[in-house]
């Protein structure tokens, strides 16, 4: 195999954006599939759902697949899962095809990007795998930054299903750049030959591990709350046109990719867990904020004030996900894909449970949203709460 050129965090990055654009691509065209597939956006607005179950299922099989065969056999497998289903997308005529074809798409993503943090952690120790998943991070919101804007682009010149054709694409291309240029990083004798339940169990057994893994699933919860409300609280509620779409929703991405920045410059002089513990209080502080412009004072809830609560309670989780991450694959070397697939899928199950009670819940206005939005962050902060940081820290260096 050549010597890789590229460096690996864009490597990682490319093969990470798969499931950003996948989900958040076709948000502004919404409106024009529920009315094409006769049905309702709140309706449409399910298969963002869909797709986090189906996602979390890949991860589920994916990571002990990959402990076991290694990272490219299961990068490969993926990807082309996820450009299949992707064409056959472009032909959908019904709601239900649409969920299905959905969900095969997110088991394809799931089996596929899995590895992208169980790949830093064979390569990288001690806080090294921190700033490189913030740095891939950093790199990969360049996809969420772009997908509506380059889906309501699309959807204006050629229609929605352009988009799952640019989808296929594009999976096939990262497919053809990875064989090429990614080498294995989980060698032969380093494979674990277990049965899955008992690496799941050992996870799950771990205390700390638990919990770190709790409370990233819990502070990522509400962002996928907003990812599939946002084309209510923006198109509906605050009356935006398609075209304003993405240049709302990308403020939230460039916040991310702003505190996705300052959480490496931070990781010079401080712990990740404290860092991580002020990104939790800080998505926690937006939240109420939200709530209670909501709740107390409805007529001033306008875009203007609506729009940067929103963008620190998103960008938080630029301080959250990294550090949490990289805490609980310090525990897990030798099982770093099944413990990314745990947090992967716990993160995904509870961001699609969460949003289907906010879809329980709806009733025309966003009060809900924000509500579910403050259950799951102030959960978030539960998780972690009486877990000193520095003692948690130092328990996980001495098991690398």
């Amino acid at each position: 195999m050549p010597a890789r050129t590229l460096p690996l965090p864009l490597l990682l990055a490319l093969l990470t954006a798969l499931s950003p654009l996948a989900i958040d691509m076709y948000l502004p065209a919404m409106e024009a599939m529920a009315g094409d597939l006769q049905t309702s956006i709140h309706l449409v607005e399910l298969s963002v759902s869909t797709y986090l179950l189906g996602f979390a299922l890949g991860q589920l099989s994916g990571g002990p697949l990959s402990d076991r065969y290694g990272r490219r056999p299961l990068i490969i497998t993926g990807l082309i899962i996820f450009a299949l289903s992707s064409v056959a997308l472009i032909v959908t005529t019904s709601l239900t095809s649409l969920l299905v074809l959905r969900f095969m798409q997110a088991i394809g993503g799931g089996l596929a990007t899995v590895n992208s943090s169980a790949i830093v952690r064979d390569r990288f120790q001690g806080a090294d795998v921190a700033k490189t998943l913030s740095l891939v991070s950093m790199i990969m919101m360049v996809a969420p930054l772009v997908a509506p804007m380059l889906g309501a682009l699309t959807l204006n010149v050629a229609g929605w299903r352009t988009i799952f054709i640019t989808l296929s694409v594009y999976a096939a291309l990262v497919l053809i750049l990875l064989v090429w240029q990614l080498e294995e990083s989980h060698p032969a004798h380093k494979r674990q030959h277990r049965l899955p339940l008992g690496n799941y169990l050992r996870v799950i057994k771990h205390v700390r591990a638990r919990r770190f893994i709790l409370a990233q699933a819990l502070a990522s919860t509400g962002m996928f709350v907003f990812i599939t409300a946002s084309p209510y609280l923006y198109l509906e509620y605050f009356q935006q046109s398609a075209e304003r779409f993405p240049w709302l929703f990308g403020a939230n991405v460039l916040m991310m990719m702003s505190m996705n920045r300052l959480n490496i410059v931070l990781l010079r002089r401080f712990d990740s867990g404290h860092i991580l513990r002020a990104g939790l209080l800080l998505q926690l502080i937006s939240a109420l904020l939200l709530v209670l412009l909501f709740v107390v004072q409805p007529q001033d809830a306008s875009l203007l004030l609506v729009l940067p609560l929103m963008m620190l309670f998103v960008g938080s989780l630029g301080l959250i996900s990294a550090n949490s991450t990289a805490t609980v694959l310090h525990y897990f070397r030798d099982i770093s894909a099944t413990a990314t697939a745990l947090s992967g899928v716990t993160v995904f199950c509870s961001g699609a449970l969460f949003g289907l009670i906010w879809g329980h819940l709806h009733n025309g206005t966003p009060i809900p949203m924000m509500l579910v939005m403050l259950s799951s962050t102030a959960l978030a902060n539960l998780a972690l709460y009486r877990i000193p940081a520095e003692r948690q820290h130092a328990e996980a260096e001495a098991t690398i």
